[in-house]
């Protein structure tokens, strides 16, 4: 580890390296260096290029999106990557590995479930202000990082690929739920027809990627960048409506107490069009009431159709552990659509 550093940073000592987050994706430490005699404080991580196949891509736009926002009267806190001493903002090892390093956020919390309509109201307010501040960046500069992430066309033709191709008794067990899936496949077709217009959008918006101040419980970051790239803005507040609403994770079985919020909704749509309100198209007004139960039947379309091919892509801890993820989502779905 201290060689990867040195690549990046002169100092005395490393200090402490220290496992930080709950991210599944990449892997991230908080880094202790003693630097002409005190002590500062880095994240390290170790970009995962197997979900980001384009690395230089990646950061490109992590640069981009630190570059204009700090031009801007942004009031949050930026996210920065530093640059390696041969002016690089990735450094390989090795093992091929890509790492990458970032400013730290002192006396900052982070939450994996929304608490309260407060909480919800200020979360969606910064995810509101990141894309207000975004709006001018040319659309053409940004890089496409993970190709159709929201693509609800490609995921339900994957989706009925496995239906027909998948185990035989994993179809023949989920019967219930591909049903119910095909009842509401017009959902994606009507959002697929929309003319929509691109935006720079964050397209991970669940609540832990938004720092909290320890002391005064006010937002103070929007964090993690990897994602943000050309999208609708229904990715972002659907992808909210999905993350924050419901009081429970996409692991609980008791579907019965899985249900949407509708207090948490109300707080995250006005904070989020506090921001966003006088930017929107009419077509985005009109649409934004069906962001969340598209996004959360996606969802459940992505977690079924890998049960039905033998769980190829989500990690597992049990035989069953996608299925009850896509009764999960679409018992969530179901009670957004009440």
């Amino acid at each position: 580890m201290e060689k990867i550093l040195h690549q990046f940073f002169e100092f005395e000592r490393l200090e402490e390296a220290l496992p930080f987050g709950n991210g599944h994706i990449n892997d991230t430490y908080k880094i202790s260096l003693l630097q002409k005699g005190v002590t500062h404080h880095y994240l390290l991580q170790r970009l995962n290029d197997k979900i980001f196949q384009q690395p230089d891509a990646v950061m490109e736009n992590v640069q981009l999106v630190a570059d204009h926002l700090s031009k801007k009267e942004y009031p949050l806190f930026i996210l920065k990557p530093f640059k390696t001493k041969k002016g690089a903002l990735l450094f390989r090892d090795e093992k091929e590995n890509y790492w990458r390093v970032f400013n730290f956020f002192e006396n900052t919390i982070s939450f994996d479930k929304v608490e309260s309509t407060t909480q919800a109201f200020q979360a969606a307010k910064a995810y509101g202000c990141f894309v207000k501040t975004l709006s001018d960046v040319k659309i053409n500069q940004l890089n496409t990082t993970i190709p159709d992430f929201h693509n609800s066309k490609k995921r339900m033709s994957d989706f009925l690929m496995a239906t027909k191709k998948g185990l035989p008794e994993r179809v023949a067990e989920a019967k219930n739920e591909i049903d119910l899936i095909l009842r509401h496949e017009y959902l994606f077709k009507k959002i697929n027809q929309l003319n929509l217009p691109l935006r720079a959008v964050h397209y991970d918006t669940k609540i832990n990627n938004v720092l909290f101040d320890k002391t005064t419980k006010k937002v103070v970051a929007v964090v993690d960048l990897d994602t943000v790239m050309p999208g609708t803005l229904l990715s972002d507040f659907g992808d909210m409506v999905r993350t924050f609403t419901s009081a429970f994770d996409e692991d609980e079985q008791d579907f019965l107490k899985v249900k949407i919020r509708v207090d948490i909704y109300e707080a995250l749509s006005e904070g989020f069009l506090s921001e966003m309100g006088s930017l929107l198209t009419v077509q985005e007004k009109e649409n934004l009431p069906v962001a969340g139960s598209w996004l959360t039947l996606m969802q459940a379309v992505r977690f079924l159709g890998d049960y039905l091919q033998g769980d190829s892509y989500y990690k597992i801890k049990y035989p069953d552990h996608n299925l009850v993820r896509a009764k999960n989502q679409l018992a969530l779905f179901q009670s957004m659509q009440q």
